[in-house]
């Protein structure tokens, strides 16, 4: 559709259309609450993010996180790899606990826990590094030390 060639009427029917869509949302929107309340606490959900589309808050689809306006991070949840943020960061603190530790060598879920970091990430990490970092050695599954 050309917008240039559009014709008073043709605009007209589009808002009509709009205006028509706006209303079957808010509707929409307040059948799933109603439907929420029949069902129970557990449908709590689907109400919230009923109320999110009528309002048109919502945020867009494909998109993760918090929607627009709410800030900190969530309750229960502790900030992780923060301290990383330089090129190189994480590879001094690992090889540094790798060393306090000794002989005996930690285990990644141990160290995630130390370093406030998610294990996945220290996964990774020791997967691209052991051929790399020259005494690091892996001793079992998920278990490292440093040599030397």
């Amino acid at each position: 559709m050309d917008l240039t060639k559009l014709t008073a009427k043709e605009f007209g029917r589009i808002v009509k259309l709009l205006r028509r869509k706006e209303s079957l949302e808010k509707k929409l929107g307040q059948v799933e609450r109603s439907v929420a309340k029949v069902v129970g606490a557990g449908a709590s959900l689907v109400a919230r993010r009923a109320r999110r589309i009528a309002s048109g808050r919502g945020r867009p689809p494909g998109r993760r996180g918090r929607p627009p306006g709410r800030r900190g991070r969530p309750k229960g949840r502790r900030s992780t790899g923060r301290k990383f943020g330089r090129r190189g960061g994480l590879r001094e603190v690992v090889l540094k606990q790798l060393k306090r530790a000794g002989k005996t060598g930690l285990k990644i879920k141990d160290l995630a826990g130390k370093l406030n970091i998610q294990r996945q990430r220290l996964d990774t990490w020791f997967y691209q590094n052991v051929k790399k970092i020259r005494g690091l050695k892996k001793v079992g599954p998920g278990h490292y030390h440093l040599r030397g």
